[in-house]
């Protein structure tokens, strides 16, 4: 009876294709690291993973956590292929959904096609996984961000992938409603008051959304009485916890060697998380904003 548990654990349930899941948290809580150790569980689980770096002031995070330091280039920014910021509006001042150059039908009415309309200088590429860049902060006084979030909310994937969408710290993003076309919103939460104080901010926020998926992962954990002590803080929001990642010294030295995320240490601690978005996401309805929101 066991093995046959443990297989039916291990059979991927496919449950997370095509959803966006959008990592958010204060700064230095480990967002970047806990969306490289998902994305390196979810291809293990035989999943296609499209990773989006929506942090525009984050050089290359996501670039020496997925594939370690020595790349020639970072991807083209995803913005100038729906034209750059002289075409791509704001959020706040045009809410309007994204659109392709040329097209008037909205992005999220007629999802992109990653296969065959993204070209590969959009992208760096390793098996089943993909890494773009929603744009950067290239030079000084380059201006609002505004148009580089929305092509983080809007650049939905026909493709049978899952979007791991690795968001700028803060909460500036509900502000400008970037997560209203997310399927799930995955707080990262390391062990201070602060990240406690964001979690009320994100969940409050999501409650104004209309939805109820948003969960948390509690980072950096090094010992026992510290994540009580975290939980305690949080209340009523512990129940919204589906996971508790410990501080990995592993991961440290692997940043300061410039290697990319070990797959097998994530496989340790990420794959009951992975278990339990996928356990999310079978049985949730996943409501998006209108196109004219």
């Amino acid at each position: 009876m066991a093995r046959e548990q443990t297989s039916r654990i291990d059979q991927p349930t496919r449950a997370l294709a095509r959803k966006r899941i959008l990592v958010c948290g204060k700064g230095g809580s480990g967002k970047s690291t806990l969306v490289a150790l998902i994305a390196a569980v979810l291809q293990r689980r035989d999943y296609r993973v499209m990773v989006l770096d929506g942090d525009a002031s984050n050089p290359e995070g996501l670039v020496r956590l997925l594939f370690g330091v020595g790349v020639p280039n970072e991807p083209k920014p995803l913005i100038e292929f729906f034209g750059g910021t002289e075409r791509v509006t704001c959020p706040v001042d045009d809410p309007s959904p994204l659109t392709r150059i040329g097209e008037s039908d909205p992005v999220p009415a007629k999802p992109i096609n990653l296969s065959t309309e993204i070209g590969p200088e959009y992208s760096l590429a390793r098996g089943h996984l993909r890494l773009l860049q929603a744009g950067k902060i290239e030079t000084y006084g380059q201006g609002c961000d505004g148009p580089i979030e929305k092509v983080v909310r809007d650049f939905m994937l026909e493709d049978e992938v899952v979007s791991l969408i690795d968001e700028k710290a803060g909460v500036e993003h509900f502000g400008r409603r970037i997560p209203d076309r997310m399927d799930i919103i995955l707080g990262v939460l390391d062990c201070t008051r602060e990240s406690v104080s964001i979690a009320r901010r994100i969940h409050g926020f999501a409650t104004e959304m209309g939805t109820d998926n948003t969960w948390f992962v509690l980072n950096k954990v090094e010992s026992r009485e510290m994540s009580d002590r975290m939980m305690d803080l949080l209340g009523d929001l512990s129940d919204k916890v589906i996971g508790t990642l410990p501080y990995m010294t592993d991961l440290v030295k692997a940043a300061l060697a410039g290697h990319p995320i070990d797959e097998h240490l994530a496989a340790k601690h990420v794959d009951p998380i992975v278990q339990r978005l996928e356990g999310i996401a079978s049985q949730c309805a996943f409501p998006r904003a209108a196109l004219d929101d």
